[in-house]
């Protein structure tokens, strides 16, 4: 499973969205996987509930996280998605979110074997962050992906 290839499948890119609390962000960020059947319902509650608990262990970077669950919440198949927000969310620790990539992976190997190493690669240029926030279509995001990989 590519992030691109994930993403062009679930219609999972939305950019410039607004929420309130971070509660929100999580639902706006798994409602395309929950709309194409990749995660059921349970698995955006388990995430919500699992961050009361932990707090935001799915924070990556100042500014970006990665939300997720155990296989066995709710996930179908893998799968992303990927949205950035209009204004950051703040958690409960006060760390602040803009950009949220949720994921669906359907075992431990996908979440460390593939998906983990393509959002390193993705952020691994420091301006990266800068151009996602700018991103105004989904095609901006497929753009940046594509000279992430091919860089």
């Amino acid at each position: 499973m590519t992030l691109k290839q994930a993403l062009l499948e679930n219609d999972s890119v939305s950019l410039r969205q607004s929420a309130k609390t971070w509660q929100e962000a999580i639902e706006i960020c798994m409602k395309p996987l929950v709309k194409s059947g990749a995660v059921k319902r349970e698995y955006v509650d388990a995430i919500i509930e699992r961050t009361k608990e932990l707090g935001p262990f799915y924070v990556l970077a100042p500014g970006l996280a990665m939300p997720h669950e155990r296989p066995e919440k709710g996930v179908n198949r893998n799968a992303f998605s990927f949205i950035t927000l209009e204004e950051p969310v703040v958690f409960d620790d006060g760390q602040e979110v803009d950009i949220l990539i949720g994921l669906a992976a359907e075992n431990a190997d996908v979440h460390n074997g593939e998906a983990i190493p393509q959002i390193v690669m993705l952020f691994d240029d420091e301006d990266v962050f800068d151009k996602i926030r700018a991103a105004e279509k989904p095609e901006d995001i497929y753009k940046i992906i594509n000279d992430a990989v091919n860089a």
